[in-house]
């Protein structure tokens, strides 16, 4: 198997496909198996990401198996939870868009239609791209406390790690996962489950005092000069930056695409630059938030308004931050450090709670690769 960016992924190709039977269009599992098989592909193995809750990561011994490619046939859930499997172990990815935002595929600018996507695990060409990684975090979702307020039910031991490929997040996205993955909401409320799961969140809201250490600080612009003169690895400072905010949220983006059929994105970010892009909205009238997060949506519009004693930021603005909104920040930085006064406190990797603070985030030490469009 070609193993460079461009190549065509070799004949025969043994898949194992790893789904989920809660995936926003699992209905079309079968569907998208049957157009894989048609695209050349052996599909070897099919199973439920449910089966591999607890055990070690599986990539080395499906490639001693003989497996070529790891299919994940879901959302962006699913698609981290494969990762977390196949991180570092060689084995390349493929994606079946059975999911409900799939920002991932929109990132990679897979087709969302899936005889398309089977195509790409022949037609396609492998990407490398960055993935992040997390500690403590697992690769199974773990018992979330359905009441923010409450302790966590489960505690994750130091040492576990795991991987994800769009977001990390801590604050309203947990509230969010609560209910959004929730197996009997989705049930009852179907399509319209992440609308509902919003509008509570936005309810209901609990802000977190947090503590944020970056490492590796990108520097805007050396960062800019140095692509210009063709350096592919991003100028940072070495210096530790610190920010103390009262926060709604903290998210660590690696894939910049986000809120699916919307197709925001976040201004600047890349899959493949060896940066992570930390988003932190510090706590803000509910009322000013939307005006706010279209703002900073959308960069050719950006100004910079003149800060309230409602709206002043509680860290005097840093030469990395590329954000000019008061109460939202964005830096980028190799890793960082999250804690909070009140650890530890759920973290979802990919949408799904898997981690708990404190928690050091970084880059993945080996790329991770894909099959995207040629």
């Amino acid at each position: 198997m070609e193993n460079l960016e461009g190549k065509i992924l070799a004949k025969p190709v043994n898949a194992i496909v790893v789904h989920s039977p809660h995936s926003g269009r699992s209905a079309l599992l079968s569907q998208a198996l049957a157009h894989t098989q048609e695209a050349g592909v052996h599909v070897s193995q099919v199973i439920s990401i449910a089966e591999l809750d607890g055990l070690p990561a599986q990539g080395a011994s499906w490639r001693a198996q003989g497996i070529d490619i790891a299919i994940a046939a879901g959302g962006d859930g699913l698609v981290g939870g494969v990762v977390t499997h196949i991180a570092e172990s060689g084995l390349p990815l493929g994606i079946l868009p059975l999911g409900t935002a799939n920002d991932i595929v929109r990132t990679l600018n897979i087709p969302l239609d899936i005889a398309q996507a089977a195509q790409l695990f022949i037609s396609g060409k492998e990407l490398e791209i960055d993935i992040g990684a997390a500690q403590p975090a697992e690769q199974a979702p773990h018992p979330t406390n359905p009441s923010p307020e409450g302790p966590v039910l489960s505690r994750i031991p130091l040492q576990k790690h795991g991987y994800f490929v769009h977001a990390l997040i801590a604050g309203l996205n947990v509230q969010f996962a609560r209910l959004a993955t929730n197996v009997v909401t989705r049930q009852r409320y179907g399509r319209f489950t992440y609308s509902l799961a919003a509008l509570d969140v936005l309810r209901n809201h609990r802000s977190l005092d947090v503590d944020i250490q970056f490492t590796g600080l990108a520097l805007p612009q050396t960062k800019q000069f140095s692509q210009r003169q063709g350096t592919a690895e991003p100028s940072t400072s070495m210096e530790q930056t610190t920010l103390r905010c009262r926060a709604l949220q903290v998210t660590v983006i690696n894939a910049p695409i986000f809120g699916g059929a919307w197709h925001l994105s976040i201004p600047g970010a890349q899959v493949n630059d060896r940066l992570l892009d930390i988003v932190v909205i510090e706590e803000i009238v509910t009322r000013k938030l939307s005006t706010k997060l279209a703002q900073f949506f959308d960069l050719q519009k950006q100004s910079i308004a003149p800060e309230s004693s409602e709206d002043s930021s509680s860290f005097a603005h840093n030469p990395a931050d590329l954000s000019r909104i008061p109460g939202i920040h964005h830096l980028q930085a190799q890793g960082i450090t999250i804690s909070t006064e009140a650890d530890p406190q759920d973290v979802t990797l990919d949408g799904e709670v898997r981690g708990q603070t404190p928690m050091h985030v970084r880059l993945a030490n080996e790329r991770l690769r894909v099959m995207v469009p040629r």
